[in-house]
């Protein structure tokens, strides 16, 4: 089945192909571009608030200092990397600009874009660019089209309306789940603000329903089970409802329905200090700006028990643990989804401690993959070979991402909350077609101990004819330092002073190298601890302890 499903994904990809390099010439030609023309709208609404956006504009000092250094010549600039070079393009630094001694430059260099790109281009016209151009031009109200020159209004105008019917003829285009939500969102916010054009805030709106209808489960999680992805999600309704608040437009029930769904797994997966854990494509971010705007806007989620939406959590006054005890994503939702199976991230005082090693969706096809193996989790490997298996075919993974050969299952969840623990166990069978091994891990944390004890355990049915190796691997964050002791513990100690021991009672504990890609931007070094072994017995227990350091 899994090479039948390959074969399906190789000839779906070469479909693709085909069908990029055929749009390609139609959207480069000059009918195509004439067809974009539209209406000039009479009147424009300021609809949308650069205070709403926040979350999303880029304070890069290198694209701010560029901006104002080369001004007008800033679109001759070729020898950025790409993802500084899509980031003029899509004009997220815009609103990063002083309104008040700063606004006649930012004219000056949309105008100039306008006079280089008006018409489609392969680069700087990606749907995903283009998207986020249209939120910041709209967005930017202030500083493009209050007490500007009417033909520079009317010219930028024109534009949005031609980029809005590109977007608008060819959404299908656009990847489902966060990117299709975002993109719907600029047609929306479009509607809203250009009279004459309000069905395209109608049209995005149905559409909207229906791509959330696919996109959340029964549980109100994203079906890509990536925390990052739930966030923007939740942040880009949010967005749309006060953008309709301020455009005087009646809120649609499905996105208060969804809001509240989305919004209970966001507060419950995410630590004190505002990180979302970095499970299933899921780079760092700090929630605790768009926490607080929730909460002055209203907004108000209810509380969910410790297991919830596929994930695990133990919490215990400052100790706050999450630990992934999901199914995979669907294929069609698994692009950057990440092999992690029972991995666990650890939080104290609110400073992370142990975590996974974030994802490399953004650095390139090697690092990318990298980073979704099960060695890159805190987790557990039989063979050092990942829970997930993922497709390899270069032609695939450019269009499917890490869409999986074969898949895990989890089989068994439960919960304990006693008067002197919490408890979790959770168990999947990622090795059991290959190696005939079944893992489980138990997550103890006495309460009044500051003490937290792991058992990994693995089943094996069949030991005759393999010879069968297991590593679990603890991923410390970079900002913590990792120190080996005389008696074979490790302690693990932060900048403000807060720190751990970790030990095995009967395997010995190694330090190794490892990156770090939960920062997007900037890949760090980092340590992971490692226990290692053979497997030669029918059940075998791998036991670890967390103390507090005192």
């Amino acid at each position: 089945m899994s090479n039948f499903n390959t074969f399906n994904l190789y000839l779906l990809s070469l479909k693709k192909r085909f069908q990029e390099r055929s749009r390609e010439k139609k959207f480069s030609s000059s009918s195509y571009n004439i067809s974009l023309g539209g209406i000039q709208p009479h009147r424009i609404f300021e609809s949308s608030n650069i205070f709403l956006i926040q979350d999303l504009i880029n304070n890069d000092a290198v694209i701010l200092n560029t901006v104002r250094k080369f001004t007008t010549n800033i679109w001759k600039i070729t020898n950025l990397e790409d993802n500084k070079i899509n980031k003029l393009h899509n004009f997220s630094w815009l609103p990063a600009l002083n309104i008040k001694t700063e606004k006649e430059l930012a004219c000056l260099i949309v105008d100039q874009w306008i006079n280089n790109f008006a018409n489609y281009n392969y680069k700087y016209w990606s749907l995903e660019t283009l998207t986020m151009r249209l939120i910041f031009w709209i967005s930017s109200y202030e500083i493009i089209f209050k007490n500007s020159d009417l033909i520079f209004r009317s010219k930028v105008i024109n534009n949005i309306v031609k980029q809005t019917k590109h977007l608008y003829q060819n959404i299908n285009l656009v990847d489902p789940g966060v990117e299709k939500i975002k993109s719907l969102a600029a047609i929306i916010l479009v509607g809203n603000s250009f009279e004459q054009y309000e069905d395209y805030t109608r049209s995005g709106l149905n559409n909207l329903e229906s791509e959330l209808n696919n996109f959340i489960n029964k549980d109100g999680f994203v079906k890509s089970k990536n925390p990052e992805d739930l966030y923007w999600a939740l942040y880009f309704l949010v967005l749309i409802k006060e953008w309709l608040i301020l455009s005087q437009k009646q809120t649609p029930a499905f996105i208060n329905s969804y809001i509240n769904a989305l919004g209970i797994c966001f507060k419950f997966l995410r630590f004190s200090n505002g990180d979302i854990p970095l499970f299933n494509g899921a780079n760092h971010m700090n929630t605790e700006k768009f926490y607080e705007f929730l909460e002055s806007r209203g907004y108000e989620f209810s509380d969910m028990d410790n297991i919830f939406c596929g994930y695990a959590k133990i919490k215990s006054k400052k100790i706050e643990l999450f630990i992934d005890a999901n199914n995979p994503a669907s294929t069609l939702y698994s692009k950057n989804y990440q092999a992690g199976a029972l991995s666990f991230e650890l939080c104290s005082n609110g400073i992370k401690f142990i975590c996974n090693s974030g994802s490399g969706k953004n650095l390139g096809e090697e690092l990318s993959y990298l980073s979704s193996s099960t060695a890159a989790q805190s987790t557990l490997t039989v063979n050092d070979t990942s829970s997930c298996i993922f497709q390899k075919n270069t032609q695939i993974r450019k269009y499917f991402g890490n869409s999986l050969i074969e898949k895990h299952s989890v089989y068994k969840k439960e919960f304990k909350n006693e008067k002197e623990y919490l408890q979790c166990i959770v168990g999947h069978n990622g090795y059991e077609k290959k190696f005939k091994t079944l893992h489980e891990r138990q997550i103890t944390l006495f309460k009044t101990k500051n003490h937290i004890e792991g058992i990994d355990t693995l089943r094996c049915k069949d030991l005759e004819n393999n010879n069968l190796s297991f590593s679990v691997r603890f991923h410390i964050h970079p900002d913590i330092r990792i120190t080996k002791t005389m008696g074979n513990d490790i302690l693990l100690s932060s900048p403000e002073g807060d720190g751990w021991i970790f030990r095995s009672p009967q395997i010995p504990t190694k330090i190794e190298k490892n990156l770090y890609f939960g920062d997007s931007s900037n890949i760090k070094e980092s340590s992971f601890i490692l226990l290692e072994g053979n497997i030669e017995n029918e059940i075998t227990n791998i036991i670890w302890h967390l103390e507090k350091a005192k």
